[in-house]
């Protein structure tokens, strides 16, 4: 079932790129337009959120030592979450204005029901900073998706002046109460255990989810109603809580026991974006600039964030999907790899594949964020194709991984029965 959700997700971070690569000019000119406002939505949607849900119903029922709920609930999720992806943006960019409504009921639907699958595990004691995290990021994702479905209806029917600021807002709620708050809570789990890290402490993981569940509020509010007295402290605590995120991270990578690989480039690049976020948003409240210099570094931030989440994402996902593959393909009786030798991890998929999924995520969010700082929608068309070619490399290459070596256990069980078949009766080989 998570499988489903990562595949969608890929699909996802292709049409992203697409979005991105079509609604250059807006992002660049004008962030708020509907065309840009539905670019941005494939990337939360149809990507990031679509991926982060499918690894929270991995990883809930294993850190809070509880089942999902409901396994039907699941599937129902991942069937609201594509329909809310793909309705949302189209209906933002170029109507009708009923997709809109559709996509927002659907996906409050959704969400009251993955909250509802999700609160089985997380109900649990145990589980330390994961599941206090989880329980936290999941609220946030059920007032993120209330503010949007208030939007929306309201985009219809004007029951009252929405304020000016609450695109701004609803993006901060969403990219870091709910998707960032997410990953820092699930890496405090992930990084060991991929890393073989043993950390004499893990205090700074536990700062984190605290300063930034205590922030997102004050600066989702603080924006949405223009009260820099509620935004500043959000932002400090925010920012605090991402240092210590980052400070775990080089712990984890201090005490590893495996040598450097694909993962930790994956995750040293995306903290370099996450770097990048703070100080624009720093920038963005701080600097003299004019209010088109200043929307374009808050645009800016909200890509480097993107940034930083995305690269997250798929370098995570070149170790769940091949863990999720390599224990059905146990159960199925699959023990050795391709070359002969016992089946492992990475054998799931193409390491030269990999890391040129890597430099095209990198370059990708790069682009496009240099493309809005420079205000050239040329390169952040560029980078919109990078990522959709990023989406399309990730998808078919851990797809195929799993495939590859099914196939290639069926020729040689073929083949060895082939060999018994042509020894004579009464005899042994």
């Amino acid at each position: 079932m998570p499988l489903g959700f990562l595949a969608a997700a890929g699909g996802g971070l292709w049409a992203f790129g697409l979005a991105v690569w079509f609604a250059a000019d807006r992002l660049v000119e004008t962030p708020t337009h509907p065309g840009a406002v539905s670019a941005v939505h494939v990337g939360m949607l149809a990507f990031l959120t679509t991926a982060v849900l499918g690894a929270v119903h991995q990883f809930a029922p294993v850190v809070g030592r509880r089942p999902l709920r409901s396994v039907l609930a699941a599937r129902l999720t991942l069937g609201g979450m594509v329909a809310t992806a793909w309705l949302l943006p189209s209906g933002f960019a170029h109507g009708p204005e009923a997709l809109v409504a559709a996509g927002g009921v659907i996906g409050a639907v959704t969400v009251a029901l993955a909250a509802w699958n999700l609160s089985g595990p997380l109900a649990a004691r145990e589980g330390g900073v994961p599941v206090a995290g989880l329980r936290l990021s999941v609220g946030f994702l059920v007032v993120t998706v209330a503010f949007g479905v208030v939007y929306a209806f309201d985009r219809q029917t004007g029951w009252f002046p929405l304020l000016p600021h609450r695109v701004l807002a609803h993006a901060h709620l969403g990219l870091i109460g709910w998707l960032g708050l997410t990953y820092v809570a699930v890496a405090e789990k992930l990084w060991p255990m991929f890393l073989l890290a043993h950390r004499p402490r893990a205090r700074a993981g536990a700062w984190a989810v605290g300063l930034i569940a205590a922030g997102t509020p004050l600066v989702a509010t603080g924006l949405l109603v223009a009260v820099p007295a509620l935004a500043w402290p959000g932002g400090v605590a925010v920012a605090a809580g991402l240092g210590c995120h980052l400070a775990s991270l080089a712990g984890a990578v201090r005490h590893r026991r495996r040598p450097l690989e694909l993962l930790h480039g994956f995750l040293l690049i995306s903290a370099g974006f996450l770097v990048a976020a703070v100080v624009l948003a720093a920038a963005a409240a701080l600097a003299d600039v004019d209010p088109a210099a200043r929307s374009r570094l808050v645009a800016a931030e909200v890509a480097a964030l993107v940034g930083w989440l995305g690269l997250a994402v798929v370098g995570h996902a070149h170790k769940i999907v091949p863990f999720i593959g390599y224990s059905a393909l146990r159960a199925r009786g699959v023990t050795t790899g391709p070359a002969g030798r016992p089946l492992l991890f990475g054998d799931l998929f193409h390491h030269g594949v990999a890391r040129t999924t890597l430099a095209t995520a990198t370059l990708g969010f790069a682009a496009a964020l240099g493309g809005i700082l420079a205000a050239s929608p040329a390169v952040v068309a560029g980078g919109g194709v990078l990522l959709s070619l990023t989406g399309a490399l990730a998808t078919v290459n851990l797809a195929a991984g799993p495939r590859r070596v099914a196939r290639t256990h069926r020729a040689v069980a073929a083949d060895a029965t082939a060999r018994t078949d042509l020894i004579p009766s009464g005899r042994t080989a």
